[in-house]
């Protein structure tokens, strides 16, 4: 499955359908770093920043959790901004997500956003499952 990329810059706000009452499906995060278009598919690092979301990373930020309201520019470090975090609806065409994935990385993103209320719309995207680490296999 070819993802889907943009051809001229997202405009704040462009990917949501809808959204929960007031800002609840919203939330002020920190981009870590990068410049990133609005509706970039985000994960948290382990510091608690945001990046863009990486399926080829082992280091927490393979899996998805949320989508950049609005565009964001940590060239210079740390940037302020807000992001879609759970329940929501988006707009599948209108998000951007790492390019060359595979069917199953797709699948395993998608995971990620539904586990956080992040229904995307409008495309087919492989369900995947998140791999969840059993305490008693050793």
């Amino acid at each position: 499955m070819t993802p889907i990329q943009h051809t001229e810059p997202a405009r704040t706000g462009e990917h949501v359908l809808s959204e929960a009452a007031g800002s609840r499906s919203r939330e002020a995060i920190v981009v870590a770093s990068g410049v990133l278009a609005a509706g970039t598919v985000l994960a948290m690092a382990a510091d608690g920043t945001y990046v863009a979301h990486d399926p080829a990373a082992s280091d927490g930020t393979e899996i998805a959790a949320g989508i950049l309201y609005g565009p964001a520019d940590a060239r210079e470090g740390p940037v302020p901004a807000v992001a879609h975090v759970r329940d929501c609806e988006v707009n599948g065409s209108a998000i951007t997500w790492a390019d060359g994935m595979t069917d199953g990385q797709l699948g395993t993103m998608n995971a990620g956003l539904i586990n956080a209320g992040i229904i995307v719309r409008g495309v087919e995207l492989p369900v995947g499952v998140l791999a969840v680490e059993d305490p008693a296999v050793e």
